[in-house]
């Protein structure tokens, strides 16, 4: 493992555990991100979250699977995954996946691959581990949000893509389009490439619905998403 990143998330994992144990009063709110990559997902056994985090994911789609894994870099959040039900492996996702070929049917890497110091490779090691026909959803930051581009251009500073204060202060290693997500999973041979985005913001929002009917559904999730939600197949 990376000697140097590992400590940081021990740290970071740590930190955000003690936090919420003193916080009795937080409100549990709905993850819009966590909802839109279940309902991307299809039915099956099993299921491997890479960058597994604290496990709170498995809550959003565990009626779906019989068993869910879990890879995770921190000890810390890989206890805390195992307390939710999953059954969770420390590993350095920046290095490999420790598992043989075409062992998984369906795999999630949500919010990590931009943390990641070659994505490529990563989606490179996932295409290896899924099984043929398998599936792959994958969530990350959307850096051509408007908001994203009139921060650069009007303000003329980096838009910061987390509220996270952990590590790189709110900065990411990695920032994609759609466009470069879809080039990224086509270089690692996957096909069927599909995205999505949260359907539920239209019962919510007018002013999203009007959007969406004036620019379409394509420009609407490419310019008005904050985050990039995506479905990709390993063919036979």
């Amino acid at each position: 493992m990376n000697i140097k990143i590992k400590p940081k998330y021990e740290q970071y994992w740590c930190e955000r555990n003690r936090s919420s144990n003193n916080n009795s009063t937080k409100e549990k709110t709905t993850n819009e991100i966590f909802v839109t990559a279940a309902s991307a997902l299809r039915e099956g056994d099993t299921i491997l979250d890479v960058g597994c985090g604290d496990g709170t994911l498995s809550l959003y789609f565990k009626d779906k699977f019989r068993k869910i894994y879990g890879v995770e870099i921190a000890e810390e959040a890989a206890r805390l995954a195992q307390a939710q039900g999953m059954l969770p492996s420390v590993m350095d996702v920046n290095v490999s996946l420790s598992y043989r070929d075409n062992t998984h049917e369906t795999i999630i890497c949500l919010e990590v691959i931009e943390h990641l110091l070659d994505p490529g490779h990563m989606l490179s090691e996932i295409y290896r581990v899924l099984k043929p026909n398998g599936q792959l959803v994958l969530t990350t930051p959307n850096i051509r949000n408007f908001r994203n581009v009139c921060q650069l251009i009007i303000k003329g500073t980096f838009p910061h893509t987390t509220r996270d204060e952990f590590a790189w202060k709110g900065i990411h290693l990695n920032y994609f389009t759609r466009k470069d997500i879809g080039t990224l999973l086509k270089n690692a041979g996957f096909q069927r490439i599909k995205f999505f985005i949260n359907q539920d913001q239209f019962c919510v929002s007018k002013k999203r619905r009007l959007v969406r009917f004036l620019t379409g559904e394509k420009t609407f999730g490419e310019w008005f998403c904050g985050s990039i939600t995506v479905s990709a197949f390993k063919e036979f």
